[in-house]
């Protein structure tokens, strides 16, 4: 049996990680070499090479493949793509075998409702493709010499001017921000340059079974927050205002406290724009992605689901009526949006140049986000699932588990194991909380079922969601832990930051980014004990900076504005802030 894989085989086995960008390295002067072009649906095209050791054992070959196909479907989750060629050297029969599986493996002339596992990629490339008028996604396996790619046009764009002038016009507008997550909806209105109403609102959109469930929410904040802004500095309306943006109220009252603005104070004047931060692929503002685990439960319980998502094709324009005629909507996936915001805050701090290189951001929380913008100041136009990537292919044993146990690796939405979803999210500090605690603190393995966090099952261990979502109180808690010293919580979030420098390994072969920080927003940076632990964690693989996305990262008045609000902070508000700016660029 060859050696190395000896090792990754034992270590998987034993229920360690296998990092995938070790076996890369490991694999870098293996026989094999494939040639990797892919056509990408906006133009242009992208190349690597894959090595692999060709292998005879059953369990080696299972292993290599797993590994050729988390490669290719790391890719297809970032890129997207119109044409995946494979070039393989003449009579390289093991290749050519692992080549000709490839169809069956992704699924590639099967619906998208019936694929699953790699597959599961191949639905948001169609439909993007669909959208840019170019056919299926299609694999080419050859021999032939591949021709050169041709050289990138030069760009001269100017990103440090570019997120000036949006903060420019914010000055000048009246704007509404919205960053949609997995457990809440963060909403700012941002009126003259200053901010005028801040609302945060709880909800679950993985158990909707309909689309306008989801889409009423957001119509329902983009309401409420234009009322807000509208009301006169009086007692009276100062009440009202409380009230329909008071946490916690329901969806009846907030409407009612809307209504009755307008019965009072008549129509609330239109807004110059909204920003909406969407947790999905958007590509050229329409949401083609559908394949998150937000849209679960809408996914499970549709008879026709293409046409249900389809539905989210209107949110634009049902959120362009709360906007003046020549108003603006302008939405973007949630990482790019934390990147754009990372880098309009940086645009105007005394290390604006960096901007120059691009930024390169994450967002912790109920997934892992992620957005790029690159030296042109430019969102590229491509899905960059990041959260999909599979970056372990080891931890065996807990593969056995069901993807909605709180101690499995496998992905909630393909079932694919090994992927960013369960190690750099909330997902991956309850599976850690889980694992650590019960060999090194079985105290705090104890008082998670304890007080009520987790729930053992017949089927398995599970976050309580009934009566009350624990989901937040649970992350928070274990915050709150090792923020205090707690060593067995601090060990959590240090392999979290292992999991994040393995995922700027992947990202660095797969992207070359310029930018080599990466700028942390999220839940998980709000304890600055736990932003400190995951750089400890990510500094003992590699030398990727880490940037707080908090108050840190506050230099334009409006984030200054909110650095210094007593409730609202940066690191939870601030990407509505951002989704403000991201709307006025376009005023």
């Amino acid at each position: 049996m060859n050696m190395i894989l000896q090792e990754f085989l034992e270590k998987a086995a034993r229920g360690e990680n296998v990092y995938i960008s070790d076996v890369r390295r490991a694999f870098s002067e293996a026989d094999c070499s494939i040639l990797c072009d892919l056509t990408l649906p906006v133009g242009g095209g992208k190349r690597w090479e894959i090595r692999i050791p060709a292998v005879t054992e059953q369990v080696e070959r299972e292993f290599v493949s797993e590994y050729f196909y988390a490669t290719l479907y790391n890719i297809l989750s970032t890129f997207g793509g119109s044409r995946m060629t494979l070039c393989r050297q003449p009579g390289d029969n093991f290749s050519k075998q692992l080549c000709e599986t490839l169809d069956h493996v992704f699924q590639v002339d099967i619906p998208k409702s019936k694929r699953r596992g790699y597959g599961k990629c191949l639905n948001v490339t169609d439909r993007i493709n669909a959208a840019m008028g170019k056919a299926p996604f299609s694999f080419r396996i050859t021999e032939e010499t591949l021709d050169a790619l041709p050289a990138e046009a030069e760009q001269h764009s100017d990103a440090v001017l570019a997120c000036r002038s949006a903060v420019q016009k914010a000055n000048n507008a009246t704007i509404c921000g919205i960053d949609i997550g997995g457990t809440d909806i963060k909403v700012v209105g941002i009126q003259g340059g200053k901010i005028v109403a801040v609302k945060e609102y709880d909800w679950f959109p993985a158990e909707m079974t309909r689309m306008e469930q989801l889409i009423e929410p957001i119509l329902l904040m983009a309401r409420v927050v234009r009322a807000a802004m509208s009301l006169p500095s009086t007692p009276e309306a100062a009440m009202l205002r409380e009230q329909m943006l008071k946490k916690g109220i329901s969806d009846e009252a907030m409407q009612s406290a809307v209504d009755t603005c307008r019965a009072v104070y008549g129509e609330a004047p239109l807004l110059d724009g909204i920003g909406v931060c969407f947790p999905d692929v958007v590509i050229d503002d329409q949401i083609l992605g559908g394949e998150t685990y937000k849209t679960r439960g809408i996914r499970n319980a549709s008879e026709d689901y293409e046409k249900e998502f389809a539905l989210l094709g209107s949110l634009k324009t049902l959120l362009l009526k709360q906007c003046k005629p020549h108003g603006k909507v302008h939405l973007s996936n949630d990482g790019s949006l934390a990147a754009y915001t990372a880098a309009v805050e940086m645009a105007h701090s005394a290390e604006a140049d960096s901007v120059k290189c691009g930024v390169f951001a994450h967002t912790l929380g109920t997934e892992l986000g992620t957005g790029w913008i690159d030296e042109t100041g430019e969102i590229p136009q491509i899905p960059l699932e990041v959260y999909n990537c599979i970056i372990d292919l080891g931890n065996r044993p807990v593969r056995a588990y069901h993807e909605l146990d709180a101690r499995s690796v496998n992905n909630f939405n393909t079932g694919l194991s090994g992927t960013l979803q369960k190690y750099c999210s909330q997902s991956g500090a309850y599976r850690l909380a889980l694992r650590i605690f019960e060999k090194k603190a079985p105290a705090r393995y104890a008082d998670l079922f304890d007080q009520g966090f987790l729930e053992h099952r017949s089927n398995g261990v599970f976050v309580r969601q009934s009566p009350s979502d624990m989901r937040k109180p649970l992350l928070e808690h274990l915050m709150r832990l090792a923020a205090e010293g707690d060593a067995a919580s601090e060990e959590i979030f240090r392999e979290i930051g292992e999991f994040l420098a393995v995922t700027f390994e992947e990202t660095e072969w797969m992207l070359s980014p310029r930018s080599r920080a990466r700028i942390l927003f999220g839940r998980f940076v709000k304890h600055k004990r736990c932003f400190e632990l995951m750089q400890q964690g990510a500094n003992t693989r590699n030398d990727v900076r880490f940037i707080a996305g908090d108050g840190t990262l506050a230099f334009t008045p409006v984030m200054l504005e909110l650095k210094s609000d007593p409730v609202h902070t940066v690191a939870q508000f601030g990407q509505a802030v951002g989704a403000a700016y991201f709307a006025a660029s376009q005023l």
